[in-house]
């Protein structure tokens, strides 16, 4: 990762290393792009195995996804045209959706995830069990690339800020 100077950030989205096993499912991915625990922002690239539906969640921000590759969709929206390479999705804050790979998807399906505010991960009646935010994803990035054996890269935004620093965890970050 590489300040190009002043308050840009710059994250190299090809060589960061996929952190496996993401919240405990091998069908899933994560490269850690920007997090931001102040601005209570997260930037990640995932990628997911065909036919891999996630538990229904809401987010308390908006949303942006852009597809690399693959096919996607929400359940609750069948209307919806599908989500493929080169597709641009925008969701509104509150909205409660469960995604899902088709079966029919590419090796992996590929999604760079612009977030904002926390995702609250739900069970089929609607209550909690879970929930993903600037902070949690920095954590679970670095217990992951630790599991695997993989460096953790050292960039990290604190402080509503870009700076560069070593990766570290929200606990420390919130120092």
């Amino acid at each position: 990762m590489t300040s190009t100077g002043g308050e840009s950030f710059h994250s190299d989205s090809i060589g960061l290393p996929w952190a496996q096993n993401w919240s405990g499912n091998p069908a899933i991915e994560l490269k850690l792009l920007m997090s931001d625990i102040e601005g209570g922002r997260y930037a990640v690239r995932m990628r997911f195995r065909p036919g891999l539906q996630i538990v229904p969640h809401k987010h308390t921000g908006e949303v942006h996804a852009y597809t690399f590759s693959g096919k996607w969709t929400y359940l609750e929206y069948p209307d919806s045209p599908d989500n493929v390479a080169g597709s641009y999705l925008f969701e509104p804050p509150g909205t409660v959706h469960t995604l899902k790979i088709a079966d029919d998807a590419a090796d992996w399906t590929e999604i760079l995830f612009i977030l904002y505010g926390a995702m609250i991960h739900l069970d089929e009646a609607g209550t909690v069990i879970g929930v993903t935010d600037a902070g949690s994803v920095i954590d679970e990035y670095a217990q992951r690339l630790h599991e695997q054996g993989d460096p953790v890269p050292a960039a990290l935004p604190l402080g509503g800020r870009m700076a560069y620093s070593p990766l570290m965890t929200a606990q420390e970050a919130s120092r």
